[in-house]
């Protein structure tokens, strides 16, 4: 199966995980699309000034791969810098968010496993 995330339908998301602002989601692939423990993929773009906030999962894992832009990483009690390239893990049970606080748009894919 073929997608590609430039031409897949947008949704606008509202104070993402009590985030600041709006964001634009592209969902790629859902749950349905898989044979595995794959739940998602999906493509973010979220303005300057806009976050997704401090949030948990459960039993699942979770990569952020920033394809453009820069932002404030927080996982767990503490913040990184991030920027195009970086890849980051988010594990089962840790608390992680994003903010923009740069002047560029971030454009990044999360996708995401199930432990189960």
């Amino acid at each position: 199966m073929i997608r590609n995330f430039l031409t897949c339908e947008k949704e606008i998301a509202e104070n993402s995980h009590d985030g600041i602002g709006q964001i634009e989601i592209q969902k790629v692939f859902r749950r349905k699309d898989f044979s595995g423990a794959w739940d998602f993929a999906l493509r973010v773009i979220m303005p300057p000034n806009s976050s997704m906030g401090l949030h948990e999962h459960g039993e699942d894992e979770e990569m952020y791969i920033i394809l453009k832009g820069s932002g404030l990483m927080a996982i767990e009690d503490q913040e990184h810098r991030v920027s195009t390239g970086d890849m980051i893990l988010n594990r089962p049970g840790g608390r992680h968010g994003l903010l923009n606080d740069g002047a560029e748009e971030i454009e990044l894919l999360i996708i995401q496993a199930s432990m189960k």
